[in-house]
Formats: structure tokens, C-alpha cells, sequence
């Protein structure tokens, strides 16, 4: 189900490790976990091992502490968003919402440490990384085996710390590519950005009926 493929791949962010690559994955993680919240645009690619390819592209929202909004507009309305506690995934075509405890979501959310729901060093082992021009360039992997992931590349602006790419790889040689945008910092984002209320007429259905373990 190709809304499946959406609702995995977000719902989805050492050894050998050097001082100086420490420091640069404890600066990251120092500027996310003071930072309230971030706005901006993103763009997705996902290249499928049999050759496949799906793009998208959207705003998103990110607030501290666990909560995120993904607002796709192209090629079709979607909305992913969580509280911190609840996952929704909505696509209003479908006229269905999927609801999910996000503690039993996924294993691993390469996000989590942006909204202070984890920690990078916490979750993944630093294999690589260096400086390109003006951005870094990280190859990390999970530390605990993940069906979903089993690589994440990330680019970060050397100067803001923003991040402008990354790139999520499954144990299947499936990428997801995400590049972001117009990032903005700002002090705060309204609670209701984070919640969802079914319209009239829209069909709720739980994850795990859906996709039983």
C-alpha cells in the first residue's frame, strides 16, 4: 500500500569515533536540544530497490519535547503528525486517518533527537565523518538492529547547524532522501499545530489492526 510506504518512512533520524567527529555530533545534538522549535520546507525522494521512484514535498514543523507535523502538499495532500504520545497519518483522499501509540510506531524515528525525544549519540554509531565545503557530512548507524533502518546520512550546515539533507537507507537497499529548506528557529509554534481532530465522515482506523506485529 503506497501510503504504508509514507507512514514507515517517516514514521521512521562508536566505533573507530575521533575527538574531533565527537565534537562535532555533540555540537549538533547541543544546538537541537536548545533550540524550542524549527519550521521550514522539505522534499522527499524515495527510490525503491526495484526501481521505483516516489517524490514529494511539503512544510513540516518540529517542537520540543517529541513533536512533529509534516504537512505533504504534492503530489496530494497528506498529514503526518504526532504530540509526543499519538501518531496520526492522514491522507484526505482516502478519507481514513491511521492512529498509532508512537512508542510502538517504529523502533528507530531519525527525527527524535530534534524535538529532544533522544539522543543521536544515543540511538546511532558515528562510522564517518567530514567537512565538504561548507557542510559536514555524517554516516551513522543504528546501534541496535532495525528493520527499517540500517543507515543514515546526514548533511548539516558547518556555520548554522542546520540540517540540510538526510538520507535514510532500509536493509532492503530502499533510500529516502529529504532535503530541507527555509529552516527557521523560532520561539515557539501553537499546541494545535500538534493534534488531530477527525473531520465528519473520515474513517479512524488503528495502526495495529493494520500492520499486526
Amino acid at each position: 500500500m503506497k501510503s504504508g510506504r509514507w507512514f514507515l518512512a517517516l514514521s521512521l533520524l562508536a566505533v573507530g569515533l575521533t575527538p574531533p567527529g565527537q565534537g562535532v555530533v555533540e555540537r549538533i545534538q547541543g544546538f537541537y536540544e536548545g533550540t524550542r522549535a524549527l519550521k521550514g520546507q522539505f522534499s522527499q525522494r524515495v527510490e525503491l530497490a526495484m526501481g521505483q521512484v516516489e517524490e514529494a514535498r511539503g512544510a513540516f514543523y518540529l517542537k520540543r519535547p517529541g513533536m512533529m507535523r509534516w504537512e505533504y502538499e504534492q503530489p496530494e495532500r497528506r498529514l503526518l503528525v504526532t504530540n509526543g504520545n499519538t501518531l496520526w497519518a492522514y491522507t484526505p483522499t482516502d478519507r481514513q486517518v491511521i492512529v498509532q501509540d508512537l512508542k510502538t510506531a517504529v523502533s528507530s524515528i531519525p527525527f527524535d533527537f530534534l524535538v529532544g525525544a533522544g539522543r543521536l549519540t544515543d540511538q546511532f554509531v558515528l562510522r564517518q565523518v567530514n567537512l565538504q565545503g561548507d557542510s559536514y557530512r555524517l554516516v551513522l548507524i543504528p546501534r541496535r538492529a532495525d528493520p527499517h533502518l540500517s543507515q543514515m546520512e546526514m548533511e548539516v550546515d558547518e556555520a548554522t547547524l542546520y540540517i540540510r539533507s538526510l538520507t535514510i537507507q532500509d536493509p532492503y537497499e530502499n533510500r529516502t532522501v529529504m532535503r530541507f529548506s527555509h529552516v527557521e528557529v523560532t520561539k515557539d509554534l501553537p499546541a494545535d499545530l500538534f493534534s488531530f481532530v477527525p473531520p465528519p465522515g473520515v474513517k479512524v482506523l488503528r495502526a495495529e489492526e493494520l500492520f499486526p506485529r
